[in-house]
Formats: structure tokens, sequence, C-alpha cells
């Protein structure tokens, strides 16, 4: 950059106009530097996302749920698809089944006293 103003500055024989031409090109250079900084500065103060777990999500909908902010309809949809991912970060198997029933043995023939 410099160095084309210089070449620049130097096809010109007034030295008013190389002048000018070096000022203008070290303004170029120092805006240049200064949303560079800026760039950088912004990227160093922007919010650090860590990965939330799905029971912090699932504890935020519910502080929704309650202000009023999402209907229940929203909120049991959500609550499903959190349960999944909760179960999932304990490692624990989704049960195809609630809980298996007992079995009852079968009836006697012979009355109970």
């Amino acid at each position: 950059m410099v160095a084309l103003s210089w070449l620049l500055a130097e096809e010109t024989s007034e030295p008013r106009i190389r002048l000018i031409l070096a000022a203008f090109a070290i303004v170029i250079i120092i805006l240049v530097g200064a949303g560079i900084i800026e760039v950088v500065k912004r990227w160093r103060k922007r919010p650090y996302q860590s990965k939330i777990s799905a029971s912090e999500q699932l504890a935020q909908f519910r502080e929704s749920f309650e202000k009023g902010q999402i209907s229940q309809e929203e909120f049991e949809r959500i609550r499903a698809l959190l349960n999944e991912r909760i179960r999932q970060e304990m490692e624990v198997p989704a049960a195809a089944s609630a809980t298996p029933q007992e079995e009852k043995p079968p009836p006697s023939d012979t009355p109970e006293r």
C-alpha cells in the first residue's frame, strides 16, 4: 500500500501532490488497522456460549411456560423432545414399555379361608 502510494507520488513531479498521496496512504493504513482492531475486539468480547444441557433447557422452557410465554401444548412437545436428550445424557436406555407388570399367579381352585 505504501509502495503503491510512493510509486504514484514519484510519477508526479510536484511535491504538493506527493505529500497528499502519502498522507492519503497513511490515512488508509490507519483506517484498515483500526478496522482490524475493532473486529478483534468484538470477537474477544462475544459471549461464551457453552453447551447448555438438556435439563437446563427444560428448566428454561418450564419458566417460560409458567410465565405464560409458551402454551401447554408447546411445552409438552418440548418436554418430550428434551426428555429423550436427558436420557441420552444420563445414558439411561429408553424403556419400550413403562414398567413390566407383575405376573399374577393363576387363580387356584380352592377358596382361601
